[in-house]
């Protein structure tokens, strides 16, 4: 057996334990596999962390909450901060898991949109399981106190909290599906708007959605709602209010203009010019030079 400050390996165990908390929103405080023997036990015992564990092979029971859990593979049960609770392997087929221990300001959060909450500590993987397995092998890779592993096993967190979500979210029938998105309708619009304003004369409402990850419907809610127009009338009044900025401040054609206001057609501009400003871009442009000739 190879046994260091912080990480262990052996012919049915190995297991890394982190000594630097590098991110205080989530870190890492431990993780490993475990390939454990009949009847194998931990607790009854109370943990300040999230504790992850994603069954691989075999089976086992899980007691928390007041409630047992008979487990099997494809399944994850995760013992919640605060919670007693107490776990066998079974007596003939015991368990082989991996685990992940962590915690940080947000991880209460993060395991919410994943489907775990003190009521519900245990779910299906709806993943091969051995997806959960590579990520904390690679973490396990990282197990060298270096700034590099420490970078390493940070990211390798977070793409497990993404494969957690991710595949919860693919649940058909689970509740992640029929609630409100993830992030606030505020956070949903100013993304939405600094999109456009980078993207304006590429994109149409089909692309921002598909950018933000939510509805068109939805989309086209959260504006009437915060901007009082649709997102449509607010593309539209972006690349014509730049239009006319381009027209007062700069020698570029119509034809130019129009290709970076998004029509390569300039009559439809000069159209859709006109019935916003009253006037024509090239009409628009000699009154401006007009009344600034005047000054």
């Amino acid at each position: 057996m190879d046994i260091t400050e912080n990480y262990r390996i052996d012919a049915n165990f190995r297991h890394f334990r982190n000594a630097v908390k590098d991110n205080d929103e989530l870190y890492l405080v431990e993780c490993g596999i475990e390939r454990c023997k009949p009847d194998k036990s931990f607790g009854p015992m109370t943990r300040s962390e999230y504790h992850v564990h994603i069954i691989l092979d075999g089976k086992g029971v899980v007691k928390m909450g007041g409630k047992s859990y008979s487990l099997r593979r494809g399944q994850i049960f995760t013992l919640i901060p605060g919670i007693e609770h107490y776990y066998y392997a079974d007596e003939e087929n015991p368990w082989h898991y991996a685990w992940v221990t962590f915690a940080g300001t947000r991880a209460a959060y993060f395991m919410e949109k994943a489907g775990i909450t003190a009521k519900s500590p245990i779910r299906d993987a709806c993943v091969e399981p051995e997806q959960f397995l590579a990520i904390i092998e690679k973490i396990l890779s990282f197990h060298q106190l270096t700034v590099v592993n420490e970078l390493g096993r940070t990211s390798q967190l977070y793409e497990a909290m993404a494969l957690l979500v991710d595949s919860w979210n693919r649940k058909t029938d689970s509740p992640q599906k029929k609630a409100s998105y993830d992030y606030s309708s505020d956070v949903y619009v100013n993304s939405a708007v600094e999109y456009i304003q980078r993207r304006y004369s590429l994109i149409r409402v089909n692309d921002i959605a598909s950018y933000l990850g939510i509805s068109r419907y939805y989309l086209a809610h959260i504006f009437k709602e915060k901007l009082h127009v649709s997102p449509q009338e607010y593309l539209l009044n972006y690349r014509l209010a730049r239009s006319a900025m381009l027209l007062r401040t700069t020698g570029l054609s119509i034809q130019e203009i129009s290709e970076k206001a998004g029509y390569e057609n300039p009559l439809t501009f000069s159209k859709i010019f006109k019935n916003a400003y009253g006037l024509s871009p090239k009409n628009y442009r000699a009154k401006i030079l007009m009344e600034s000739g005047a000054d």
